[in-house]
């Protein structure tokens, strides 16, 4: 004679199922998303790249920073002809121009980031970005600002836009275009071609004051010494 399971038995091996699914779902769910946040920084990195070399290239130029995007942008955001103006709307494919909102939060075009940023630990870092930002046709928020002081161009990836978490180290991270067209961490310069910005310890540790580009800092070395994965 067969002998199936009693309803008791069933009822266990459901539960310990159930409980087992509870514990390693959110698990998989959140390395997913990490792997998907990399993939993409690394397409928006690459990118960046090519853009700097193109116009470099373009220009027939010694550096980028001879280059018309290397240099201060012109006071004419919505026809620039120099600084990080020129470079994203002429080196990207662009959904969204001229993006950012004023410090009123009334939106000057259509907002292509959110109004509050937050830390690793979850503190509040506000709507810190600064300079000229785009959208581009796969959702990535990219803003830069060129620095008159040290003549560096920085930049800021969001690299799924509005959406969630807008977390440094998660989607959001901020580099530098070097001399040579390479891109680095945060607070590499342009003129130090051996430095690769901010150490890859400080990622969402850099004091929240200093704005969005520094709180976020170290963590573009942090994913790329770490084999392009996000292990934090």
């Amino acid at each position: 004679m067969k002998k199936g399971f009693t309803l008791s038995e069933v009822l266990i091996t459901l539960g310990i199922v159930g409980t087992i699914a509870a514990l390693t779902i959110p698990a998989v769910v959140s390395n997913y998303k990490k792997k998907v946040y990399v993939t993409q920084l690394k397409k928006t990195y690459n990118q960046i790249y090519d853009a700097a070399h193109a116009i470099i290239n373009d220009e027939n130029a010694n550096n980028y920073y001879a280059t018309s995007a290397g240099i201060a942008q012109d006071n004419d955001s919505e026809n620039c002809k120099t600084g990080p103006c020129y470079l994203l709307n002429n080196y990207f494919n662009v959904a969204k121009s001229n993006c950012q909102a004023d410090d009123g939060g009334e939106s000057k075009h259509d907002i292509c980031f959110p109004a509050n940023y937050k830390s690793l630990s979850g503190t509040n870092l506000g709507k810190t970005l600064s300079g000229y930002c785009i959208q581009t046709t796969n959702g990535v928020t990219i803003c830069m600002t060129h620095n008159t002081g040290n003549h560096v161009t920085s930049v800021v990836v969001d690299v799924n836009g509005l959406d969630e978490p807008n977390m440094v180290g998660r989607d959001v991270f901020s580099m530098d275009i070097k001399e040579d067209g390479s891109i680095s961490d945060y607070s590499s310069g342009s003129n130090e071609l051996g430095s690769y910005g901010e150490d890859s310890e400080n990622c969402g540790k850099r004091n929240a004051d200093e704005g969005l580009y520094s709180a976020a800092a170290g963590c573009l070395n942090k994913v790329i010494e770490d084999g392009w994965q996000m292990t934090y």
